[in-house]
């Protein structure tokens, strides 16, 4: 017999958008929660190869042996590392080389590109960067002289895992076993050497570990995690993460509202015939089996579909990113299949269980007097009571993030905006004075039933409000991958130009037609005086280590000033507001620096904010221009070029001493990871896209009966199909118009937290939401209006209607 009543009752609209709205449920939170299990992992191993290890441990001093020797206890694997500088010489050729000095043990995660394929340092043996190559003359199997010991070149470095991006490398590339350190000679008593050491291992030793080393950290040291990584890619990672988790949330406070107003509507629908079962004789416990049995019914069907639909869009998700993907990932756990019958089931019984109790509560009286609804669980009680649980368990199941109060601060913005505009609407409404006749009808309706108006601009309002959001947020992204690289990004770098190297090579370039961007000067010095005091027991890392100093004359093109005045003048610094922040420097204080020469101190003039994500240099300090001149300087650019060989060829025997980078590796392998993430955003944004219609579906399946009603008596009394049709598109109408305003504000509300303290974006007023939302849901609404109305009014379905 449920059967039988499942399968009667199937055809209602709005059992089928309940049955929708639970199955998009199932499917966002499985897919999300999938996707989320293995995707972590895939891309945390792009990380890890992007980085050649699981945690790094940087430090300007030699790091205790017996710190290398408990992560070896615990089973971690351990790659020890060394940087310098030091000459190499071919014959009576000098060449100064950024020495990289690895372990066997290298590299931990990734590969190491070498020509030819499969080479790595071994004892006696280096490999070359091919620009030291050519700028020594040398080839595969020659000998090159590194400080005081004479290596056999094996092959050339193509590209390092763990390369990164450095545009101040002063030196190309030379790869070497830390076993032949010692022969060279080049690391002794206040070389320059920098210390790093590579950890990987599974979760639960690398977490004891960090635990146990991270006290004994002193301020020389730095500890890097995945996590940590503040480069493009890592930021950009994280920033699709976010947007994934808040696509999840937004398709769950989509699917919660539509769920709400299709289920209340069902109930509602169906209060006539219990009573009319009631008053034939079936008993409560009858019609409790039919309610629950119907009700379980929905549910499980709703997790088969929202399984499959789950799957199908995991399976989309992964053919989007498989090629940022490690070929095979590993199958997820069992908890998203958890996560996701059980978001549906507390999403059933938070807005379900009172309609229902109230469905099964009619009263028989209700055959004769329709006013006879049961008065259980009051909404005064109810709702404040089911909003509580619902954000605890959001806030259980997204850790409490600043993205969960940031779209709730919005929807709780939104809901008051709808009480005072639908308020204020109603007011104005009622002093208008309309010739149309639809027009008028329309507004009629809308003041004659104030409690439903409002609950239907709540509605609308909150579906264009977070399909807003969240197609502003995904520009965004996608309009920050391209700053940080565009077409024009530069691919190559000139470093370690000496001054009068600078205008013959403006000039080489130009003969060229390269045009190189903003030549830097750079010089290095340690900050260690804050306001004439040594900074006291301060952990930064910029205090333990020497700084690239710069100066600017020109506007400060990408570092916007948040204080103070530019250009600084002299005697005066810019300093980056991040660092400022952290060491405790204001305005007007004085920081004091040793450089190769004599220290030099300067006022504090200037705060600017720095976009360390940028493929370009950056710097904490900028000085104005002479203030350096006392320092030894070197010079930086960087340009554009495409695959011209021979012009680089020139360019080192011109000018022998200068050191070019080539990043065009690097662009490439966050570019690819970039846009494959960027397709499957979009993926996700159909999925919260869908859930919106259904919700506006929903809520206009609940003024249909009521409407269907009126338009019979309408029609009774002689008004034609083109007026009544015209009075719905005007109603639908004035709410899309309120609904899209009062969705702007409340999608800047909750844009403004997100982009500043989410996703790190500047945030300013975005004009396009109070002009495409307004019209937008008028023109939608309105064709939702016509299209109710030529249903309402095709045939001769209203007199049936009132024949019946």
């Amino acid at each position: 017999m449920i059967a039988r009543w499942f399968w009667r009752e199937w055809r209602s609209p709005s059992l089928l958008i309940v049955w929708l709205a639970l199955s998009l449920a199932v499917a966002c939170v499985l897919a999300l929660g999938n996707i989320s299990d293995r995707m972590e992992k895939g891309l945390s191993q792009q990380s890890r190869e992007f980085m050649a290890g699981d945690r790094t441990l940087r430090s300007s001093r030699a790091i205790p042996q017996a710190w290398l020797d408990e992560a070896r206890n615990r089973g971690l694997s351990v790659n020890e590392q060394l940087s310098f500088s030091t000459m190499t010489f071919s014959g009576d050729t000098p060449q100064l080389a950024s020495v990289k000095a690895v372990d066997d043990t290298y590299p931990l995660y990734g590969e190491l590109q070498t020509r030819p394929p499969g080479l790595k340092p071994q004892a006696g043996s280096v490999l070359l960067a091919p620009r030291l190559m050519a700028l020594l003359n040398l080839k595969t199997g020659d000998m090159i002289d590194v400080g005081d010991a004479t290596l056999r070149i094996a092959g050339e470095v193509v590209q390092e895992p763990d390369a990164g991006f450095n545009p101040f490398q002063m030196a190309p590339r030379l790869l070497m076993n830390t076993a032949d350190v010692a022969k060279t000679g080049a690391v002794q008593p206040g070389s320059r050497v920098s210390w790093r050491v590579k950890f990987a291992g599974q979760p639960a030793p690398l977490a004891a570990y960090e635990k146990w080393l991270l006290p004994q950290l002193k301020p020389e040291h730095r500890w890097t995690s995945l996590e940590q990584d503040e480069g493009a890619l890592g930021k950009s990672l994280q920033r699709s993460q976010q947007f994934l988790l808040l696509s999840a949330l937004l398709t769950l406070l989509l699917s919660v509202a539509a769920v709400a107003v299709a289920m209340g509507h069902y109930c509602r629908s169906r209060y006539d015939l219990v009573a009319i079962l009631k008053t034939l004789g079936a008993g409560r416990a009858q019609l409790r089996n039919l309610i629950v049995g119907q009700w379980l019914m929905v549910l499980a069907l709703a997790t088969v579909t929202g399984g499959a639909i789950g799957l199908l869009f995991e399976n989309v998700l992964l053919v989007l990113l498989k090629p940022v993907l490690p070929v095979a990932l590993p199958a997820a756990s069992g908890w998203p299949w958890l996560w996701s019958v059980g978001a549906m089931l507390v999403i059933s019984l938070l807005v379900g269980l009172r309609p229902y109790r109230l469905l099964l509560a009619t009263q028989p009286l209700r055959v004769l007097r329709r006013d006879a609804v049961a008065n259980v669980w009051p909404l005064r009680f109810y709702i404040p009571v089911v909003c509580a649980v619902a954000v605890l368990l959001l806030a259980w199941l997204m850790g409490a993030s600043m993205l969960l109060w940031s779209v709730l601060a919005g929807a709780v913005v939104l809901a008051l905006l709808c009480g005072v505009v639908g308020w204020l609407l109603l007011r104005v409404l009622k002093t208008l004075t309309v010739k149309t006749l639809a027009l008028r009808l329309a507004v009629n309706r809308l003041l004659r039933q104030p409690w439903s108006t409002l609950s239907q601009l709540s509605a609308f309002s909150l579906s264009f409000m977070l399909l807003a959001m969240l197609l502003v947020l995904r520009g965004d992204l996608l309009d920050r991958w391209q700053q940080q690289l565009p077409p024009e990004s530069p691919n190559y770098f000139l470093i370690n130009i000496a001054p009068e190297q600078v205008e013959p090579l403006k000039t080489f370039l130009a003969g060229h037609d390269v045009t190189p961007q903003t030549f830097w000067p750079i010089v290095r010095a340690r900050l260690t005086q804050i306001n004439g005091s040594a900074p006291v027991h301060s952990s930064d890392e910029s205090l333990n280590r020497e700084l690239n100093l710069t100066w600017q004359a020109g506007e400060a093109r990408y570092n916007p000033v948040t204080a103070g005045s530019w250009p600084p003048k002299a005697g005066e610094v810019s300093i980056e507001q991040e660092l400022a922040k952290r060491l405790g420097i204001k305005l007007g204080d004085s920081v004091t620096f040793t450089g190769d020469t004599q220290p030099f101190t300067a006022k504090v003039s200037s705060l600017r904010k720095v976009d360390w994500e940028s493929l370009r240099p950056n710097f904490f300090f900028i000085f104005p221009q002479g203030a350096l001149d006392g320092q030894p300087q070197s010079w930086l650019t960087s340009f554009r070029l495409e695959n011209n060989n021979a012009m680089l060829t020139q360019l080192n025997r011109a000018f022998p001493t200068v050191s070019l980078l080539d990043i065009g590796a690097i662009l490439k392998q966050v570019g690819q990871v970039l846009e494959q993430v960027s397709r499957a955003l979009e993926v996700m944004v159909v999925l919260v896209t869908l859930c919106g219609v259904l919700l506006l579906l929903a809520q206009v399946q609940v003024g249909m009966r009521q409407r269907h009603q009126e338009l019979i008596v309408y029609r009774t009394l002689g008004a034609g199909k083109r007026l009544l049709r015209a009075t719905l598109w005007y109603e639908f109408a004035l709410l899309g118009v309120v609904s899209g305003l009062v969705a702007a504000i409340g999608a800047e509300t909750a844009l403004a937290a997100l982009q500043t303290k989410v996703f790190d974006f500047p945030w300013e007023p975005d004009w396009r939401l109070w002009v495409t939302l307004p019209l937008c849901g008028a023109l939608l609404l309105s064709l939702c209006g016509g299209w109710l109305g030529t249903r309402l009014l095709k045939g001769k379905a209203l007199f049936r209607q009132f024949a019946g």
